[in-house]
């Protein structure tokens, strides 16, 4: 009886302890489960914060091509584009410092590892969109510098290629006058330069075709003047009297040929002619008067 009695008092002061570490581990498996619970529903607030940047970040750069790309219009995209990269920059910043901090429990599900998965994905695909219309951006930009630049060097074209052929006259100037075409071939490389953003600008925005045509213009109309300022040297009066009369031989021959071309042209014209009304009259297509 007594032994009866002690195996009934053990197993009392055993059974609440079991039943108390049961309950410690359930209530530890629902607090791992609801802190996966609480790291989910917050990453699913970042991916709909991703969602909303892709969209904002896939806007169409509106411009008219055909019409000066002044600085406001430039300015407005530019502030849109400043607005999108910080808000990008800052999403950047609190899901790293978050992913960080919730790392070990990300990787212990599987459900986690898969979103952080996507939302990795999503950023990338965000922050590529967001520098290709960047890009897109600075070739407008650097489109509208070029088309400036280039229109804006008549008037030093103009001092360089008076000062050239000024000290062209003696040949106490030749120090001079290199001076001046190693000015004017420096501010042909920028003339260059630019030239060259503008073409590459133009691959991308074929409505830019219209406006760089002018720009063309006026590249190789600089590219003339260019290559005369560094060909000009010294030359004595003699010599230089006959470079010009050489130049109006010239201009003469290229007239007279264009000349001998239209005459040829005029003629066999009027042979053709002449030729269609022969046939005309013998095939009996030649309307007679009649009585």
């Amino acid at each position: 009886m007594i032994k009866k009695l002690l195996i009934a008092m053990l197993l009392w002061s055993v059974l609440p302890s079991a039943v108390w570490a049961q309950d410690v581990e359930m209530s530890a498996e629902e607090e791992i489960d609801s802190t996966y619970a609480d790291i989910n529903a917050r990453m699913m607030q970042f991916q709909e914060e991703l969602i909303q940047l892709s969209a904002l970040s896939r806007f169409r750069i509106d411009i008219d091509m055909e019409m000066p790309l002044t600085e406001p219009l430039l300015n407005v995209v530019d502030k849109r584009l400043k607005s999108l990269s910080i808000a990008v920059n800052s999403f950047a910043s609190r899901w790293e410092a978050y992913s960080q901090a919730q790392q070990i429990y990300i990787a212990e599900n599987d459900s986690l590892l898969n979103k952080l998965a996507q939302i990795q994905q999503m950023q990338q695909m965000v922050t590529d969109t967001l520098a290709s219309r960047q890009q897109l951006f600075e070739h407008l930009s650097d489109f509208a510098k070029a088309e400036v630049f280039i229109w804006g060097q008549d008037k030093k074209y103009q001092r360089l290629y008076k000062l050239a052929m000024e000290y062209s006259l003696s040949p106490k100037l030749a120090a001079k006058l290199e001076k001046v075409k190693a000015e004017e071939q420096a501010l042909f490389a920028d003339v260059e330069k630019h030239f060259g953003k503008a073409k590459e600008a133009v691959e991308l925005f074929a409505g830019l075709q219209l406006r760089m045509k002018g720009v063309e213009e006026k590249y190789y109309q600089l590219q003339t003047v260019s290559a005369k300022i560094q060909e000009m040297e010294y030359k004595p009066f003699i010599q230089r009297i006959k470079d010009y009369l050489m130049g109006l031989a010239a201009v003469a021959i290229i007239l007279m040929f264009v000349n001998m071309v239209r005459s040829k042209l005029k003629a066999l014209k009027a042979a053709r002619e002449q030729a269609q009304k022969m046939s005309e009259m013998l095939n009996g297509d030649h309307k007679y008067p009649t009585i």
